[in-house]
């Protein structure tokens, strides 16, 4: 990691935030008053693995070290197209204050609790950061000041900026976010897998006639690598049996407490009420702590049921879900796992579990996931002399023989019933 923090720490700044991945990356005076607001100082209080670290002990790092890597990574990638004549050199700090602020709008325990949110609300982080840039009055008192767009900003979030190049920095198959994770995540959960060859990919990007992120062909063995990093680490680290039962667990505690205590947390109960936190510059005390806090309160005071008082000492004591059936495939196409008949056959055993032996829904809990690995449309481009094809079209790489698709189906019960579940299947 030598080379990467003597070639990635050049740059300018009025300050230096020292980063165990780069070394010290500089800040202007704009991006360090964004930095400095409640609304992004809250990501130092989201780990940016949930709860990883059950499985994994170093992954305790954070959305805001997260934050500020895909922030100097975004950085050295423009500043090599602006020198090549691809983006504008007024656009340098706009792009790094989008990076920034891309993930400011994950909720406590990151996607442990957004599973709630999308099944109960449809809305995403992404949607929620760009209400988040566009209303929160801390962050648009500094855009005021240095006269920032607030929409030209989420509109790079979205991907519906006028420059499509600026769009793909932040959100392609090749982008900031993704170089950021895999070595940060890599790194704290000592999983090998997910390292990258980024020296190359960094001093090698450009851009095709097409205006679309590209490597030449000299750069192949770097994507391939890049690709089958996130391979390994979806199996690995982000959809690793036993983290996703943790995060399963949080989300049932998290709905439990909604319907017991619901007046403890408010009031980030309903979503008109969370958009109205954000308004207030209230949102930033949602976190990681107010969650836990109100656990930790729940035993103290012996608020709520048996259950969910259970349930919580379960998760604090590391006893998880357990995972009853698990089974992942492989495959060159979609397998439509939501529509398919192993998702009826989970659902119907689930069935079983809450009916016919008269358990809650909360302790048997489906868990089915396809992640889309190599997209035929999106992929990386590769620059072959006058031409450009897709990493997929290009006869010498691996990509073409590994899988486009993976997809997991688990159906995790609640411990207490593990013996009675596996007895109930065997008869």
């Amino acid at each position: 990691m030598v080379g990467l923090r003597n070639t990635l720490s050049v740059g300018r700044g009025v300050k230096s935030i020292y980063d165990e991945i780069y070394g010290y990356i500089p800040v202007s005076d704009l991006e360090l008053k964004v930095i400095e607001t409640p609304t992004v100082q809250r990501l130092r209080r989201v780990k940016q693995l949930a709860l990883a670290w059950y499985v994994y002990p170093g992954a305790v790092h954070t959305r805001f070290s997260h934050s500020l890597g895909v922030m100097h990574i975004i950085g050295l990638i423009t500043d090599k197209l602006i020198n090549e004549g691809f983006i504008r050199r007024d656009d340098y700090e706009l792009l790094r204050i989008a990076s920034i602020l891309h993930d400011v709008g994950h909720t406590p325990y990151s996607h442990a609790i957004e599973l709630h949110m999308t099944q109960t609300f449809r809305i995403r982080h992404e949607e929620l950061a760009t209400y988040i840039i566009e209303n929160d009055p801390y962050i648009n008192d500094v855009f005021s000041e240095y006269g920032v767009s607030s929409k030209e900003v989420s509109s790079i979030i979205r991907g519906t900026h006028k420059e499509p190049l600026y769009n793909m920095l932040l959100s392609s198959d090749l982008d900031a976010d993704r170089i950021d994770y895999l070595l940060r995540d890599s790194l704290h959960t000592g999983v090998a897998y997910g390292m990258i060859d980024v020296d190359r990919i960094l001093h090698t990007i450009t851009v095709d006639k097409e205006g679309e992120l590209a490597v030449p062909t000299k750069s192949v063995q770097a994507i391939e690598n890049f690709y089958l990093a996130r391979m390994h680490m979806y199996r690995a680290v982000y959809h690793h049996k036993t983290i996703a039962a943790f995060q399963v667990m949080m989300k049932s505690i998290y709905e439990v407490m909604l319907n017991e205590l619901r007046g403890y947390l408010e009031p980030y109960t309903t979503m008109s009420n969370i958009l109205s936190t954000i308004k207030k510059g209230m949102f930033y005390l949602w976190d990681d702590n107010f969650i836990a806090g109100l656990m930790n309160l729940t035993l103290v005071k012996n608020l709520g049921s048996d259950e969910l008082r259970d349930l919580i000492r379960l998760l604090l004591n590391r006893v998880g879900y357990k995972a009853i059936y698990d089974r992942i495939k492989l495959s060159q196409k979609s397998l439509s796992l939501m529509d398919s008949e192993e998702a009826e056959s989970l659902s119907s055993l689930r069935g079983l579990i809450t009916d016919s032996l008269g358990y809650k829904d909360y302790m048997a809990i489906p868990y089915v996931e396809e992640l889309n690995l190599v997209d035929e449309d999106l992929c990386v481009k590769i620059v072959d002399g006058d031409t450009t094809v897709r990493i997929t079209e290009f006869e010498s790489s691996i990509i073409n023989s590994i899988p486009r698709y993976i997809a997991i189906s688990r159906l995790y019960v609640h411990p207490y019933i593990l013996d009675k579940v596996k007895d109930m299947i065997k008869k």
